[in-house]
């Protein structure tokens, strides 16, 4: 990733949990209901995912607020926390 991206961070869990779940973009988002080209930008951590994308992400696929903003994993389900302490790449927002 990019580092002179201001969004790195957000960016990499948005994208380590797409690849935890084994999809493309396209169906990611539409999983979510949101456009690819959404997904795209906010993957790119050129822009920062919004309030309504980040609760779209949380009622489709189970992702906190609190992991998506800042990388705090306690509020992710066990699973998904499982698999983050395998890829300790994914952190806290600094």
């Amino acid at each position: 990733m990019n580092d002179t991206a201001p969004f790195a961070d957000i960016a990499a869990r948005i994208k380590w949990h797409r690849s935890v779940e084994g999809l493309d973009q396209s169906t990611y988002a539409k999983r979510a209901n949101l456009k690819r080209s959404q997904l795209s930008n906010w993957e790119t951590g050129h822009q920062r995912i919004s309030i309504d994308g980040a609760r779209k992400l949380r009622s489709a696929y189970g992702l906190s607020l609190d992991f998506i903003y800042e990388g705090i994993a306690d509020a992710l389900p066990m699973t998904l926390r499982a698999a983050l302490r395998d890829n300790p790449s994914v952190s806290e927002s600094k």
